[in-house]
């Protein structure tokens, strides 16, 4: 080691505590405790080198250690700190090796790091995410993994999101994260503030070396015995601060009078700028030196001398003489690929570059790995900081780069290289492509965006298929707010007119687009009924036929007609495989949803619902896994299932989470729903204002359903005057809305009682006796049997039995179990009010049973009560059994009793190998066995 860079080893004294509290974070890691580590602290505090030797350490022990390092190149493109982590393995990796790391779920994250097409449909972004955890659970199977990223505060956006989700999901998972970064006034960026929150409380903050630790090293590197003062005004001039403290000793070191230097000479050697001690130390070897040192501080670290000196118009050897002696003065590491020994001294040389210059030299830079063949990312990463000048080349370049980002799973990235293709800008012809992917990117993201400039694509686009499918995208991306689609269905018009002759395909798919938009918006003039009957003939063989036929289903639906009908259309409309095989336009799984459920056909609408559940899995898409878990949920519930129900509810909010005030109006009112029935009411009502959801409605349609469910709330918890306001406001809408949404015979059925309760018998049995007729309409068997029972409660004695009994004739077979314990316990009830004990025992212990299968513990207990009142004796239930499962418990019971294995169960439900571990210990425990073969018999109770 030459003198000077015996000045530039690395400071480790001081460091004792740190490296032994994160000797101890590897250990507890490495049992399975993973977690996050903060290193925090100044420029040249020493961050770098504890980090270096924790790598070194880790190492030691057997732990895979996987590095990277933050910069102003890394974060012009997506995944660039996670392919500085992980693609270095992969590509080393055997064969066997490569197919094991990429196994299951991981094999989600391969086009990070290759040019591979993601999966049709689905939420990439999220899908990437949960490939690259699994990547690194396959690496954690063999050692425990060491993550450690130096400068965080430079890492692109999609890598800081990946470490976000893996933070999340340490528990149990052999790995430690070990970041550096500067103190909080320095990092600016909220999302990096939001990951550090995962870190552990004890945050290591490398102090100021002290003034015992600045002696020891000038004794060990100046020589200098016992010299208090030196030492003392050393440390004065440094702060304590290791790195200036080596630019110090190297410059004291270059002094003849080294070994004796005297104490008030420090000062005005002291680096008080180290840019410009580095800068001047550069300059000094040779002329051609700090343009060498640009061209790597533009390149970035781990750039080839070759490729500086083609940047900067060097000769290769003077290049490589260079570098050596770069090196020599402790500018760069020595060897390949070049290296500045540490982020200050890079920033300092690029920093110090003018801004013209900059931006000339990433253009050449640009050009350069272009030349070579490198990958587009790379390149764009330079163009992101060059000026726009109209040059169509860079256009196409950063479309390349795009398109790559997006299929990896980077749409972030994507979109900030097509904004800056816009910018350049694209030739008038390229212009409407452009602004396509870059809505549908920013859709990706929720950019607000996303519908201006995809509305912008579908009317500047000249080619009518190009303008079709830009229209199509900007209705599936606004599909939820009725003002939107209001605004856009002359758009949906002109694009179907102008590509009908091109492709009838598409032109299918953009009428499937107005429907949607006039059945959100039922006061306009068109009506919906009227346009969706056109369609009433197709033949249900392409995708965009069963899509519409699914809105022709709604359409038999809302006319109040047999629900046989809406049943049948929407079974035929489920036929196309593309229903359960992708995303496809939301509406459609929807339509057929509604339909089934109001046909009783549960059974089918589950199995629908669950093949696509499964494929939305496999995926790793949770926006398309939360919707059809939603659909599943309010199926589950409708037949009775309430722990099933709940189950999908809570995982769909797990899936997606409630970012979104559509999603949470979707998710929280069908999971308050669920609760009300299973007599926890206290955890509806905290869901209900934990949310603040007990305000105002949005005006939208769509929100009619919420109001109702509140309306069933109130009223449960004797809130009569506001369980009115809610339930007369739901039905008064729902009547503008001519049917077009589904909710009527409930909620006039909910609002029977309500009136009674309030004094009002003579609106309520006017009411009841008009829901009686319109579900005799619809033919709907559980809608009779509910206004039938609501009608027995408000006659007398005689009649209202006589009613109560016919409730339960019609429900008896009803796949409906929750209604069909109601009618069975009120017919019961009226038996023994009527003092004929020995009838009411059956259907009330019939009820009880079905309440307790169903999950409506509040039911159940009601019936239960009455059965003693008859004179019956209700067998005592254990705390234990599938009513004893939480939702989560449930989910992943069923899934292991399904055949999945616990790292297929986790990969699926995007949690933990230890949650799942966790859960189905919990699950054993409750039902009482030993094993998964039991959990199928168990489950069934």
């Amino acid at each position: 080691m030459t003198a000077e860079l015996f000045f530039r080893a690395p400071v480790l004294v001081d460091r004792t505590d740190e490296l032994s509290w994160l000797e101890l974070c590897l250990d507890e890691a490495g049992a399975g405790a993973g977690h996050v580590v903060l290193l925090e602290g100044p420029a040249g505090i020493g961050k770098t080198t504890v980090l270096d030797e924790l790598r070194r350490r880790a190492q030691v022990k057997g732990w895979e250690v996987r590095s990277a390092r933050g910069g102003e190149l890394e974060r012009g493109f997506g995944f660039g700190v996670v392919r500085q982590l992980l693609e270095a393995g992969l590509s080393r990796a055997e064969p066997r090796e490569r197919a094991r790391l990429l196994s299951g779920a991981a094999s989600l994250a391969e086009a990070v790091f290759t040019s591979v097409d993601p999966a049709a449909g689905g939420d990439i972004a999220f899908a990437t995410l949960h490939g690259l955890y699994w990547l690194v659970a396959n690496i954690a199977e063999r050692s425990p993994v060491l993550i450690a990223i130096d400068d965080l505060g430079w890492i692109d956006e999609p890598s800081l999101r990946f470490l976000r989700h893996l933070a999340l999901r340490l528990d149990g998972l052999p790995a430690l994260i070990v970041v550096t970064a500067g103190p909080g006034g320095e990092r600016h960026r909220r999302d990096v503030e939001e990951f550090l929150l995962e870190a552990r409380p004890a945050v290591l903050r490398p102090l100021p070396m002290s003034l015992p630790a600045v002696a020891t090293l000038l004794r060990d590197r100046l020589g200098a015995q016992d010299q208090p003062d030196l030492a003392r005004a050393c440390l004065a001039a440094t702060g304590g601060n290791p790195f200036l403290l080596t630019e110090l000793l190297g410059a004291l070191h270059r002094r003849d009078d080294a070994g004796a230097v005297d104490p008030s000479a420090v000062a005005t050697l002291a680096p008080r700028r180290v840019a410009a001690a580095v800068l001047a130390r550069v300059s000094r070897i040779d002329a051609a030196a700090p343009g060498f040192a640009r061209a790597l501080a533009v390149l970035g670290d781990s750039a080839r001398v070759e490729d500086c000196a083609r940047l900067v118009g060097l000769d290769p050897t003077a290049a490589g003489a260079l570098a050596d002696t770069l090196a020599a003065v402790a500018v760069l590491e020595r060897g390949e690929p070049l290296r500045f020994v540490h982020p200050v001294v890079r920033a300092a040389i690029y920093g110090d570059i003018p801004g013209a210059e900059r931006a000339a030299l990433h253009a050449r830079a640009a050009g350069l790995l272009a030349a070579q063949g490198a990958d587009p990312t790379a390149v764009a990463a330079h163009l992101l900081v060059t000026s726009p000048s109209g040059d169509q080349h860079v256009v196409t370049l950063l479309r390349g780069a795009a398109q790559r980002a997006a299929a990896a799973g980077a749409p972030d990235a994507a979109a900030t290289l097509l904004r800056r293709a816009l910018d350049e800008p694209p030739a008038a012809v390229d212009r409407p492509q452009l602004l396509f992917e870059l809505g549908t990117a920013e859709h990706e993201i929720g950019a607000g965006d996303a519908s201006l400039h995809l509305r912008l694509a579908g009317e500047t686009a000249v080619d009518p298929v190009d303008r079709a499918r830009a229209v199509i995208a900007l209705a599936w991306t606004t599909h939820a707010d009725p003002s939107c689609q209001r605004d856009q269905i002359a758009l949906y018009e002109r694009a179907a007119d102008d590509v009908g002759d091109h492709d009838r395909e598409l032109a299918l798919h953009l009428e499937a687009a107005k429907l949607g938009a006039l059945l959100g918006n039922p006061g306009l003039p068109t009506r919906f009924e009227d346009e969706a009957a056109r369609f009433g003939t197709l033949p249900a063989q392409s995708a965009a036929e069963c899509l519409l036929l699914s809105f022709v289903a709604r359409r038999a639906l809302a006319t109040g007609g047999p629900v046989a009908e809406a049943g049948d259309l929407a079974e035929q409309s489920a036929a196309h495989p593309a229903l359960t095989s992708h995303g496809g336009h939301p509406l459609w799984r929807i339509n057929i949803t509604f339909c089934l459920i109001a046909a009783e056909r549960y059974g089918i609408a589950v199995d629908l619902l669950t093949r696509a559940a499964r494929h939305a899995e496999r995926t790793g898409s949770p926006q398309w896994t939360a919707r059809v878990l939603w659909l599943r949920g309010l199926t589950r519930h409708r037949c009775g299932d309430l722990r099933g129900a709940e189950t999908d509810l809570r995982a769909a909010v797990d899936a997606q989470g409630l970012t979104h005030t559509h999603f949470q109006y979707m998710v929280i009112f069908p999971l308050i729903d669920v609760l009300i029935d299973q007599g926890r009411l206290d955890e509806a009502a905290a869901l209900l204002t934990g949310n603040g959801l007990d305000g105002e409605f949005d005006p939208e349609p769509t929100s009619i359903t919420s109001q109702i469910v509140r309306g069933r709330l109130r009223a449960a918890r004797g809130e009569f005057a506001s369980a009115h306001n809610d339930l007369v406001d739901a039905l008064h809408r729902l009547t503008a809305a001519r049917g077009l949404l589904p909710g009527d015979h409930d909620t006039r059925i909910a609002l029977v009682p309500v009136l009674a309760a309030l004094g009002d018998d003579r609106g309520a049995r006017e009411l009841a006796d008009a829901a009686l007729a319109a579900a005799t309409a619809a033919q709907s068997r559980r809608a009779i049997g509910g206004a039938l029972r609501v009608s027995g409660l408000l006659r007398n004695a005689a009649e209202g039995l006589d009613l109560l009994h016919r409730a339960a004739e019609i429900l008896a077979d009803s796949p409906s179990l929750v209604w069909r314990a109601e009618a069975l316990l009120d017919y019961g009830s009226a038996l023994r009010r009527s003092g004929r004990t020995t009838a009411a025992r059956p259907p009330l212990r019939q009820a009880m049973e079905l309440g307790h299968r169903c999950g409506a513990a509040g039911l159940a207990e009601r019936a239960s009560g009455e059965l003693r009142a008859a004179g019956g004796r209700p067998r005592r239930r254990a705390g234990a059994g599938v009513e004893a499962l939480t939702s989560r418990e449930h989910r992943v019971a069923e899934l292991a009793a399904r055949g999945s294995s616990n790292k297929e169960i986790a990969q699926s439900l995007f949690v933990t190998l230890r949650t799942v571990e966790m859960h189905l210990s919990s699950a054993y425990l409750k039902l009482g066995i030993r094993s998964r073969n039991e959990l199928a018999v168990a489950l069934r109770g």
